[in-house]
């Protein structure tokens, strides 16, 4: 079930939601639709695809304020670069886009846009 401030997929942080900070319960969000759910609303995203760049992702990446993101599907399992939890992985990318959004209006727009806490 989707968060019901952000419609983000669901992934708590400590009981909240990790893009908007809103009360969450329920089950966590697969891997993959999150990557999903992401590249539509970072479109500085970098993704790779199956067979003709159409299916599921196998790769994205996130260049933000000159760290790489990436996730890599391997073998059915999903490999983080820096290797941390899903939810850290992600928390470190939010904190990183909120700083950089400071500077970049666009950014800033997409994130707000969003429905995501800046940071």
């Amino acid at each position: 079930m989707p968060c019901t401030v952000c419609t983000a997929p669901s992934l708590p942080l400590d009981g909240a939601c990790v893009f908007c900070h809103a009360p969450l319960s329920g089950n966590e969000a697969d891997a993959a639709e999150l990557l999903e759910y992401l590249v539509e609303h970072l479109p500085s995203a970098h993704v790779k695809r199956g067979t003709l760049h159409r299916g599921p992702l196998t790769e994205a990446s996130f260049e933000v304020g000159g760290k790489t993101f990436r996730a890599r599907l391997r073998k059915e399992e999903w490999e983080l670069e820096p290797p941390v939890s899903l939810t850290a992985w992600l928390d470190l990318l939010l904190t990183r886009l909120s700083d950089n959004a400071a500077n970049d209006a666009s950014l800033r727009r997409s994130v707000l846009r969003a429905g995501w806490a800046l940071r």
